[in-house]
């Protein structure tokens, strides 16, 4: 951007501009889940920025090392980039210093995002033989996720279609199905394909699409989140650029970003991407649902950091639930994090004790999310007897 080139930048001592430099104001300390849970200024963008630049500097005595590691204990929900007045982006500082200073925990969440077909099925088995009150609080909800990926569904559906909104009139699309759907969660893509059926599109069953990359980004692992990107747009360009239509919230945020990197496009292209991506929920339009008899007297929605997609899922979802809507949390960060699960999972539980405590859910109600990620980190800390999903899991099509 534009304004950027005036600021400031922290540069470390072998000349790597890491980041503008912070104007310490304070602004993110309002926004950060890391410190609404914890209360802990040092975990605040803030604190970070300010640190790392402290350990660039090669006379402060500090271990940059170190410090990384501390500054790099961030959610990524990017939060305090749109409260920045110089919109600063605490995701983008983890990232490029996780990328400095790798460790196990980067290098088990590589395995862990390009292997999903080898690595997940036997996880998700093991987990779920493991009796949680053996497990140490560091890894029961650990546990919990990935034993949640090969449980069947939490949500029985309530929420019949009645009539479809053609709006596809027989255009191609194909369906971004994103790493949870294909490998733990199918029924996910199979109520999706339906409805991308019955909404009039003609979907393409070929294109191969890999994992969107957002979360191998804010890990530091720039090298493999390229690989995939590039394949997608590969995928998306042997399909004949057809519509590419995503129910994962953070897919949506994700490959929009595509246009702001150079992945080979063509001149025409990257504003033929942006107009080919579009989630599921915003294609509804004036598709009518009816209430089965087996649906919950309440129903919460928890809205994902990332891109919420100009709050489409909350629209579709209050417009086809109607009452039932009790709580659509706009301010919660769910605390999944990412490769921040294994740095310190006990920072992750109180975010989403946090996040909890907002929705004042009751046993026999239900919460829905659009984010694939959400829906484990939900799962793993919902209270007694509230089901979590993904919204997919309500609707019979």
């Amino acid at each position: 951007m534009a304004h950027q080139q005036q600021k400031d930048y922290l540069c470390l001592h072998d000349g790597t501009h890491l980041a503008p430099k912070c104007i310490l104001c304070g602004k993110c300390l309002e926004v950060c889940p890391l410190v609404a849970a914890t209360g802990r200024e040092e975990l605040s963008p803030r604190a970070k920025f300010h640190l790392a630049e402290r350990a660039a500097d090669a006379g402060s005595g500090l271990d940059e090392k170190k410090a990384a590691r501390l500054a790099a204990m961030c959610l990524a929900c990017g939060r305090c980039e749109k409260a920045c007045p110089h919109g600063l982006c605490g995701p983008e500082l983890a990232s490029k210093l996780r990328a400095r200073h790798p460790g196990w925990h980067e290098w088990l969440w590589r395995q862990w995002l390009t292997k999903p077909g080898a690595l997940w099925p036997t996880a998700g088995a093991l987990a779920r033989l493991v009796p949680g009150g053996l497990a140490p609080d560091t890894v029961r909800t650990m546990l919990k996720q990935l034993a949640a990926l090969h449980g069947g569904r939490n949500i029985q559906p309530w929420l019949g279609v009645a009539r479809y909104d053609a709006c596809g009139s027989a255009k191609k699309a194909v369906l971004f199905e994103g790493c949870t759907a294909r490998y733990a969660k199918p029924h996910w893509s199979e109520t999706a394909r339906q409805i991308v059926t019955g909404l009039g599109y003609e979907l393409e069953l070929g294109a191969r699409f890999e994992c969107c990359g957002c979360s191998l980004g804010h890990a530091g692992l720039e090298d493999a989140q390229r690989a995939m990107q590039r394949a997608n747009v590969e995928a998306w360009r042997k399909a004949g650029r057809p519509q590419v239509i995503a129910f994962c919230a953070t897919c949506r945020c994700g490959l929009r970003s595509y246009t702001h990197i150079d992945l080979g496009w063509e001149t025409f292209e990257r504003e033929e991407w942006l107009r080919a991506v579009m989630s599921l929920a915003g294609l509804m339009g004036d598709t009518e649902f009816q209430i089965l008899d087996n649906a919950p007297d309440a129903v919460h929605y928890h809205r994902p950091c990332h891109g919420s997609g100009g709050d489409q899922d909350r629209l579709f979802l209050s417009r086809a639930m109607g009452g039932r809507l009790k709580k659509a949390g706009l301010e919660r960060c769910c605390g999944f994090g990412g490769v921040m699960q294994l740095a310190d999972p006990g920072l992750s539980r109180a975010v989403a004790a946090r996040c909890w405590e907002y929705f004042e859910a009751k046993p026999g109600e239900q919460l829905v999310t659009g984010c694939s990620a959400c829906v484990l980190q939900l799962a793993a800390n919902a209270p007694e007897g509230v089901a979590v999903g993904h919204w997919l899991e309500a609707i019979r099509p």
